[in-house]
């Protein structure tokens, strides 16, 4: 088997979900002996990572791994960067695969990057299978002001274009499937596989509860994460004698002035972010869209309850065993689910923490995700193999 990856980043060249995705899943797949394409990208200030270097990353075994790096195209900062700067870079894939589409089983693409192919497939460019996969498809979700509508209108078309036009689409589940059924994609060709958490993050137990319970947010100061709800509420840690933890670019000017807020700054090392999370016991997540958030699945593993919004696919992964899942944009019931878990006596609480261990071994470990990634695409490339074969016949 040998798959095209296509992505704009891999971590941890690039931080973000999608990067981060991109290196578990192409590190699973070489590890099952599939042979890899990878075509990457870096920010166009960066130097682009040898080969060697992203095969030493990977731990890639010696001829399964080739490596296209590219420079994320720099584009004026007004409206639509974004969208022209995505397709110059999958005009730039293109090109650079231009003689070896065809030699592939199978071509994975995150987001935009086969946006060109796809275009060519369609006036009669011949390819292997193309599945795309779009994480979050926030730009369908409920955006929390003007600005994120006006942006999700602008996405739409192409990320529709994209959908329609590969040969399959990979979901999340939850309402990301009821999203990519709406835009238009048949039934049986949505394959539904959650996200994965590194095997190094999931521990067999929670850690203890100090003597003061103590919640944690991690993410950016955006204004679709729900930061904007969490500190109109923040007064709650102070009712109750609980803490508030801020992990990432949020600042301490936005918070209720009181002592149950500590601010860590934004952390990259892995470990330190580890050590923090591991000193609390619920993990909030107020966003008004997602996917399915990396920060929700590392918080299950370490043992923690969650918070969070009935969007994306989190209603998958959070409900009452293991937290508490409200509306978005609703500050009086994020307020009560926080007061619930902060009044919680400690025995069950700790079931609902023990429960996100279990549902992350059940079916969010990165084993898991790879394997069912490998089988679909599988199913994929024979069910198109023998199609073609009888077309050939008939023909």
């Amino acid at each position: 088997m040998h798959i095209a990856l296509l992505t704009d980043g891999i971590s941890p060249f690039v931080t973000g979900g999608m990067q981060r995705h991109s290196y578990h899943l192409a590190k699973k797949l070489l590890a099952r002996g599939v042979k890899i394409t990878l075509v990457h990208a870096v920010d166009h200030s960066d130097e682009i990572p040898s080969e060697g270097t992203v095969k030493e990353v990977l731990n890639a075994p010696e001829g399964m791994l080739s490596v296209v790096g590219l420079h994320f195209p720099k584009g004026m900062r007004m409206p639509g960067h974004y969208l022209r700067e995505s397709y110059q870079y999958s005009c730039a894939i293109f090109e650079a695969l231009k003689d070896e589409w065809v030699k592939f089983d199978f071509i994975y693409a995150k987001g935009f990057s086969a946006w060109c192919l796809l275009e060519r497939k369609k006036k009669g460019f011949h390819s292997a299978p193309v599945g795309v996969k779009f994480h979050g498809y926030e730009m369908f979700q409920k955006s929390a002001n003007l600005k994120g509508r006006l942006e999700q209108y602008m996405l739409r078309p192409p990320v529709v274009f994209n959908n329609r036009n590969a040969n399959v689409v990979f979901s999340y589940g939850g309402q990301i499937t009821e999203i990519i059924r709406k835009i238009g994609v048949a039934e049986n060709q949505i394959i539904e596989i959650g996200s994965g958490v590194d095997d190094n993050w999931i521990v067999n137990e929670p850690k203890p509860e100090s003597y003061v319970r103590k919640f944690i947010f991690v993410g950016r100061d955006e204004r679709r994460k729900g930061v904007k709800e969490l500190m109109a509420v923040s007064d709650v840690f102070a009712e109750t004698k609980t803490e508030m933890h801020w992990v990432g670019p949020v600042y301490q000017s936005k918070a209720t002035a009181n002592n149950f807020h500590y601010f860590h700054g934004e952390i990259r090392d892995s470990e330190e972010l580890k050590s923090i999370i591991d000193k609390c016991q619920v993990l909030i997540a107020p966003s008004h869209s997602e996917g399915m958030p990396n920060v929700i699945l590392e918080a299950m593993a370490r043992g923690l309850a969650v918070i969070s919004t009935k969007v994306g696919a989190i209603p998958d992964m959070i409900s009452d065993i293991n937290g508490r899942l409200i509306p978005p944009a609703n500050e009086k019931l994020l307020q009560k689910a926080i007061r619930q878990l902060a009044e919680m006596p400690e025995d069950e609480l700790m079931k609902l923490r023990m429960e996100s261990i279990k549902l992350v071994n059940q079916k969010f470990s990165w084993d898991s995700v790879a394997d069912k990634t490998l089988e679909a695409i599988r199913r994929v490339t024979y069910s198109i193999n023998q199609l073609e074969k009888e077309n050939q016949k008939t023909s």
